[in-house]
């Protein structure tokens, strides 16, 4: 079994965690820790003639995925067809959000940004703010798709907004929020996020400060949206004005603690009991960060179990490359 097969396999595993096939060139793109760099024809011909991963891997259609779970490919196009709608509705928002001149950079992510999203999923954006703006961002952000009625509830989820991520543009590296050096599904998060509003170009700014993924993903490259929104003269003068009109320069500082007092009063219970106790929930002036059911560990855990069970001997080994 060499490197590259265990890599394979790896990479096939994660992946069917959220019942989603791969084509060999996701294999290569999205090749985890496979301790030095392969190129896609060295990926398509071990594909084809391992012995190896000819007895754990199926395929159909140019789709790879592990024995017996290939079937999914036909739930995966399904989704993909599902995806189009929720990035209208994505794209709709976007255009909003260029009135508000606080958002910089706004990204899909989740199971979206790898257009895997079921019929019931939300939409969840990570947005990346102006400096010393991210109270003001979060509290509009989150006041438009409130007024329209677009947010979560109790009740479904389907195509709303998830807003429970933001960073300011001058702290772009977030590996401190990784788990542990294990953490399978941080790497992945950043390395698959889709911009679709970018006018500073903040997307490639953020790869750059985050290189340490490609410890992980050597492989990986920065996506494109072929929809992106893009700023222009009148979103630009409106977004002027009304940054003006909701926090003048005279008493910005003022009123950015005061929006940062209305928010931190209202937010839940629940996530209040979390606060900086670990990376589930962040509150300070670089990062907002809301994700109370934060399931990174069981990710990794469901992982590191099927690892063990499919790949044999050694399986102990390969885990904590």
């Amino acid at each position: 079994m060499t490197n590259l097969e265990k890599s394979i396999l790896k990479t096939l595993i994660f992946f069917d965690i959220f019942d989603y096939p791969l084509t060999a060139t996701e294999i290569w793109k999205w090749l985890y820790r496979p301790g030095k760099k392969y190129s896609l024809s060295q990926v398509r011909q071990t594909l084809s003639d391992s012995q190896f991963l000819n007895k754990k891997i199926d395929s159909a259609e140019g789709f790879y995925g592990l024995q017996g779970r290939i079937h999914i490919f036909l739930r995966s196009k399904h989704n993909n067809n599902l995806a189009e709608r929720k990035f209208a509705k994505a794209v709709r928002l976007a255009k909003l959000y260029r009135f508000i001149p606080f958002v910089r950079m706004i990204a899909i992510v989740n199971s979206l940004a790898y257009s895997n999203a079921k019929e019931n999923s939300d939409i969840d954006f990570f947005i990346i703010t102006k400096r010393n703006k991210i109270w003001l961002a979060r509290f509009f952000s989150i006041f438009f798709v409130r007024m329209f009625g677009l947010r979560p509830s109790t009740e479904s989820n389907r195509d709303a907004f998830c807003m429970s991520f933001f960073i300011e543009e001058d702290s772009l590296n977030i590996k401190n929020i990784m788990l542990h050096s294990k953490d399978i599904y941080m790497p992945y998060w950043v390395q698959q996020m889709l911009p679709i509003y970018d006018p500073d170009g903040l997307h490639q700014k953020f790869l750059e400060a985050n290189s340490w993924f490609r410890d992980y993903l050597p492989n990986g490259y920065a996506n494109q949206f072929s929809k992106e929104v893009k700023e222009n003269f009148w979103t630009r003068l409106f977004g002027n004005i009304f940054g003006f009109v909701v926090s003048p320069p005279i008493i910005s500082r003022w009123l950015n603690n005061v929006y940062r007092r209305v928010q931190t009063n209202i937010i839940d219970n629940n996530l209040k009991s979390l606060v900086n106790i670990d990376t589930r929930v962040i509150i300070n002036e670089k990062m907002l960060k809301f994700h109370a059911n934060d399931r990174r560990e069981i990710f990794y855990k469901k992982w590191r179990e099927k690892v063990s069970k499919i790949i044999k001997p050694n399986s102990e080994l390969i885990i904590n490359r």
